[in-house]
């Protein structure tokens, strides 16, 4: 998540590729991406079985501990949602239009961005909260 915006778009800008190196580094990424998300839930299903929580209604609302789960869960949700929407809606299209043929689909497509990175990140803060027992 952040070899894009802090190593390749720096090192990208005024590059006469930038678009289509954008696009081939996004396709790669994304399979890796989607994969580790896939273990991140797996990873994370598996320690609350060990761990002896019950997966249930109650226990999300009634505890802290369990409010904490829920609401990385939410966010887990939420980031899948807009890694799809950034992928197959903006982050596309906009690397193929310049900011001149539509700079509000390239608006929405960094925003998407940002705001994933930013999901990601209070994931893992709230993951450290977890771990530290809520």
């Amino acid at each position: 998540m952040l070899f894009l915006p802090l190593v390749l778009l720096p090192a990208l800008k005024g590059h006469p590729e930038r678009r289509r190196l954008l696009l081939s580094t996004g396709l790669k990424f994304r399979t890796v991406g989607l994969a580790a998300l896939g273990i991140l839930f797996i990873s994370g299903l598996t320690n609350m079985h060990f761990r002896g929580i019950p997966f249930s209604l109650d226990f999300f609302r009634q505890t802290n501990y369990g409010n904490l789960v829920l609401w990385k869960t939410v966010l887990f949700l939420l980031l899948i949602g807009l890694n799809l929407v950034h992928d197959l809606a903006y982050g596309r299209k906009a690397v193929r239009e310049s900011a001149v043929e539509n700079p509000r689909l390239v608006r929405l497509a960094r925003w998407s961005g940002r705001l994933t990175l930013l999901i990601s990140l209070l994931m893992a803060w709230l993951g450290v909260i977890i771990s530290r027992g809520g």
